[in-house]
């Protein structure tokens, strides 16, 4: 059955990204510079980065559309004796009657939104932040190497609590729309039989960087600055984070 981030596939995210740590994690608290501040988290999944906030004593909230994501969220809140604010919605209906301090979007989920739901999504933070507020979001960018693998692939294998999880892949991109569609396919094998399939579209809309800065623009963010984290998800690695405000 297609679904996004359904239970098989928070399984495996949460077995390799459990917690945010290191330097990407010292990066985004750099911008916690007051007790009193209020951070808002949009795609916040199973709190990867939410939870470390919250460990620090920071005022965070965050929502996402996966309802499996925000479950081991909680889940995990629970085990570290919280208690996270965190809730189904969709990013571009999203509508707030706070406002922020800090509104971040890390490790490239806002590359998930579609081109139509962009500019909305834009205006909706922009709405929820404050007149000295910051925006922090990366994104994934247009590279030169694509690899596309037209037929099932499979990727992995993983035992997670027990349960053994083949992952398999198929990758198209679409080059006028500047998208590339991954179809992610989870399977959990139990004596050799497959016991249940997950399928889920994973569509990134790519983007040069000059290109989006042009949108932030457009939707009303005048001061923009672009950070490169070396080593952000660890040695020999990198991601950019565009810094917005209005």
């Amino acid at each position: 059955m297609n679904s996004y981030y359904g239970e098989l596939c928070t399984k495996i995210y949460e077995s390799d990204k459990s917690l945010a740590e290191g330097r990407e994690l010292d990066f985004y608290l750099s911008f916690v510079d007051r007790t009193d501040m209020r951070v808002l988290e949009p795609m916040c999944g199973n709190g990867r980065m939410l939870i470390p906030f919250m460990q620090r004593g920071i005022q965070i909230e965050g929502f996402d559309i996966s309802e499996d994501m925000l479950k081991v969220c909680r889940e995990k809140g629970d085990r570290f004796n919280l208690k996270p604010h965190v809730y189904y919605q969709k990013i571009e209906d999203f509508v707030s009657s706070e406002q922020f301090d800090l509104i971040m979007i890390p490790f490239g989920s806002f590359s998930l939104l579609p081109s139509e739901l962009v500019n909305q999504s834009l205006t909706n933070l922009q709405s929820a932040l404050k007149a000295e507020g910051k925006l922090l979001l990366t994104i994934m960018l247009k590279g030169n190497n694509v690899e596309e693998i037209p037929e099932w692939r499979e990727t992995d294998r993983k035992v997670v609590n027990h349960e053994l999880i083949v992952l398999s892949k198929k990758v198209q991109y679409h080059k006028e729309q500047s998208m590339l569609v991954t179809e992610l396919k989870y399977e959990l094998v139990k004596d050799d039989k497959i016991e249940k399939t997950e399928v889920m579209n994973f569509p990134l809309r790519l983007y040069e960087m000059k290109e989006f800065e042009s949108i932030l623009r457009t939707n009303g963010f005048q001061h923009i600055h672009l950070h490169e984290v070396k080593d952000g998800y660890g040695k020999g690695t990198y991601f950019r984070v565009f810094e917005c405000s209005l």
